[in-house]
């Protein structure tokens, strides 16, 4: 006779309550959840955003500042709002009372007809993983004038992705070429230039991010 604790008289249960508890042991302590699409039965989106580490944190603070000389608020504000029209961001908003630009730039990152087909599987009832759908980054630009140093602009981009399933995963961007991007075209309208407009990216193509000269190719 088996004894109860013999691992074929243990209730199934039990194993499926230790793969449960075991699935967030390997949680990354830099990710928050807000919404963590239920357990057993699936009944909201996921959404997890990314807090960046000491490492991180020293590298965007390295990519996001520029001090332009001695120039009006309300000038810096207006070349950062061109800056990010230039880029693709629409709309951007400035608000010049605490001098700040912001700006949102959606694309789809998937293949509609594949979207389509993952649907009527779902329908169906069968659970799919969740592949990347759409994104949305979202520009925050910040204005600092000081008589002293000359005045301070700061950029920061921050990456939502959405999959399929719906749950998304928000980080901050730290690609030194798209700060150096955005900081171009603030130098172009800074010296009374039209900033460069970004290069067209079609449905699921790789986004140069303006990187490449109007009417260049993305490298890589």
């Amino acid at each position: 006779m088996q004894h109860p604790d013999h691992p074929l008289r243990r209730p199934a249960w039990l194993g499926l309550a230790l793969a449960l508890a075991c699935a967030g042991c390997a949680k990354n302590p830099n990710e928050r959840v807000t919404g963590d699409a239920g357990r057993m039965l699936r009944v909201s989106s996921k959404q997890i955003t990314v807090d960046l580490d000491e490492a991180q944190r020293a590298e965007l603070a390295r990519l996001q500042d520029r001090r332009v000389g001695m120039v009006s608020g309300a000038r810096a504000l207006a070349a950062g709002a061109d800056a990010l029209t230039a880029m693709g961001f629409a709309p951007v908003k400035s608000d010049a009372e605490v001098l700040l630009v912001e700006g949102e730039r959606n694309r789809i990152v998937g293949n509609r007809w594949r979207a389509a087909i993952r649907a009527l599987i779902k329908a169906k009832g069968i659970p799919l993983r969740g592949k990347p759908d759409h994104e949305s980054m979202r520009a925050l630009i910040s204005i600092r004038p000081s008589p002293g140093e000359g005045t301070l602009v700061r950029a920061r981009f921050d990456l939502t992705v959405w999959d399929t399933n719906g749950d998304s995963r928000t980080t901050t961007v730290l690609d030194g070429a798209l700060y150096a991007c955005f900081f171009e075209r603030l130098d172009d309208s800074l010296d009374g230039r039209k900033p460069r407009p970004r290069p067209p990216v079609a449905p699921g193509e790789v986004d140069a991010d303006c990187t490449t000269p109007a009417g260049g190719t993305a490298s890589g």
